[in-house]
């Protein structure tokens, strides 16, 4: 099983009058809850709050480095951070990421998104906190450059329009074709990160129709990638750093909360255990083979030589003989 996130800059859970907040103009249904609905279609949904506890509006630097590495980084700092985190946060997207904590674990994760080599090697390089989270990690970055490297990646763009205008050849892409791209990618990893960008852009420059258009691509992307990937073998994450498109009516980040969204049979757990954003990317990752796997991890670190374990029946055959390799003694009730 594999977990495709679905990460959407500025993104909150706003009101459903479609003057003001364009997912509540297109009637969004797999996004329902960015409109005030309730979730759809089996969905499981968990508010989180984008203010961190931390005074003023919530910005992307401090909001994605708290989602991507446990870590309060608006309460690290004492304040919002806008747009490419800082010296003070680099150490905590380095050491801390959610990237880092699966490759310890021998896990396999991949970020969809493509870069070209002028945007990394530039003289002043502008890395958000996915790609320093990404670097950092030791994950190989999806180049755009030579031959087939439109075909593996996304930018976050799917459609292609964005980097087409400023002379980046990629695939020009429907949500369809996006997400048959980032369902394959599931078959090969255990985690896949897709990052889209321009719905922030849209909600601080953007004309209403615009706005609208975002809003309609990242639904369509959304409904395409759930009608595409395997429910019943791998979940789908949504979620955002912080408010902005859902309120049209200003250029503005806001306060409102933003959605965690999950989709197939292990999504209702992983939406359940986050209560804020600091908790998506957890303090400890045990990855096991299966739950024999856990237990036996737990029996070897809190038995002591003798300890009793009561073990009821009927019972798998290999329970005590984990109790006794772990030096225990089982207890069969």
């Amino acid at each position: 099983m594999a977990t495709l996130l679905l990460f959407v800059d500025g993104v909150g859970i706003g009101a459903d009058d479609p003057a003001t907040n364009p997912f509540a103009a297109i009637d969004a249904r797999r996004l329902a809850p960015v409109r005030g609905h309730a979730a759809e279609d089996g969905a499981s949904l968990r508010a989180l709050d984008a203010t961190l506890g931390v005074p003023g509006l919530p910005q992307s630097a401090t909001g994605q480095t708290t989602l991507f590495t446990g870590v309060n980084a608006a309460k690290v700092l004492g304040r919002h951070q806008v747009g490419i985190p800082g010296p003070t946060l680099h150490p905590v997207l380095e050491r801390e990421s959610l990237f880092r904590k699966l490759v310890s674990a021998g896990r396999n994760p991949t970020f969809a998104n493509g870069y070209t080599r002028a945007h990394l090697e530039a003289r002043r390089p502008r890395w958000s906190a996915s790609t320093r989270m990404v670097r950092a990690s030791g994950v190989p970055l999806r180049m755009l450059e030579g031959p087939g490297g439109g075909e593996r990646a996304l930018i976050h763009d799917y459609t292609g329009e964005w980097a087409a205008r400023r002379g980046i050849d990629v695939p020009r892409r429907t949500a369809g074709e996006a997400a048959t791209v980032l369902s394959a990618m599931l078959e090969d990893h255990d985690l896949v990160l897709y990052e889209y960008f321009l719905t922030d852009l849209a909600g601080h420059r953007g004309s209403p129709e615009e706005r609208v258009e975002q809003a309609r691509r990242v639904e369509a992307l959304t409904e395409a990638v759930l009608r595409k990937v395997d429910l019943d073998r791998h979940d789908v994450l949504w979620t955002s750093d912080h408010g902005n498109l859902e309120e049209s009516d200003h250029d503005r980040h806001t306060r409102n909360p933003v959605p965690l969204l999950g989709w197939g049979r292990g999504a209702r757990e992983i939406v359940g255990r986050v209560a804020g954003m600091a908790d998506l990317t957890p303090d400890r990752t045990i990855i096991s083979s299966g739950a024999k796997g856990i237990i036996f991890f737990s029996l070897a670190v809190l038995l002591e030589p003798g300890d009793e374990v009561l073990v009821p029946t009927p019972d798998w055959l290999s329970y005590p003989k984990m109790v006794q390799a772990a030096g225990g003694k089982t207890v069969l009730v």
